[in-house]
């Protein structure tokens, strides 16, 4: 009966040891999956960077509405829509490129000079 029970406490030694390796922390810089195993735009990465003070309560004010995504969400859902449709420069060109009374109004400008 001895040994069975150093034996279970062997084994419990052991496990709870896999457990502590399995929770222990990784050291900075080093990761468990390997680069191009997982798709950037399902990763979060935390940084640190300085907003104009109007955006970021433009952006606290549209999340405090109610059903809103949170104020860090919607920052990266519009930066996303730039990143996947261009620049924000050329994305208003093309818009404006587009409406008619803009080109009226261009036209007129450049017949008078």
């Amino acid at each position: 009966m001895l040994k069975t029970i150093e034996k279970t406490k062997r084994s419990a030694e052991v496990e709870m040891d896999a457990e502590m390796n399995r929770m222990r922390r990784l050291p900075r810089g080093s990761f468990k999956v390997k680069p191009g195993e997982t798709d950037l735009k399902n990763c979060k990465v935390k940084i640190t960077t300085y907003i104009d003070a109007d955006i970021l309560e433009f952006f606290k004010n549209r999340a405090g509405q109610p059903n809103a995504a949170p104020y860090q969400t919607q920052i990266n859902n519009e930066l996303r829509k730039i990143m996947e449709n261009g620049s924000a420069t050329a994305s208003n060109l093309n818009d404006l490129l587009k409406n008619k009374k803009f080109l009226k109004a261009l036209k007129e400008k450049l017949e008078a000079v």
